[in-house]
């Protein structure tokens, strides 16, 4: 697991995702990218990706990722599971 903590709030790569939240409503939502989504972004490969570089990739995207999130959010509403960001949503 790798954690960056940034005034906008902790970013956690752990497992297939990159974790984060994002204001909603007046409220903190869960949220997370598929590490699928971030290398095929980037067009790198699983093996020459470890945690540190799927963070820096969600940096170089984030505010495009959080308006993806928001955006899911707005259609599907509140989730406890919290939104997950995928391939089809950031590469389409």
């Amino acid at each position: 697991m790798y954690i960056l903590s940034e005034p906008c709030g902790a970013v956690v790569a752990g497992g297939d995702y990159v974790h984060f939240v994002v204001e909603y409503g007046g409220k903190i939502e869960k949220c997370r990218v598929t590490e699928t989504a971030l290398l095929n972004r980037e067009r790198v490969s699983r093996k020459d990706a470890g945690h540190a570089q799927l963070i820096a990739i969600f940096v170089r995207h984030r505010a495009e990722i959080e308006h993806l999130a928001l955006a899911k959010l707005q259609r599907e509403g509140h989730s406890d599971r919290g939104v997950v960001v995928t391939t089809e949503d950031l590469n389409s």
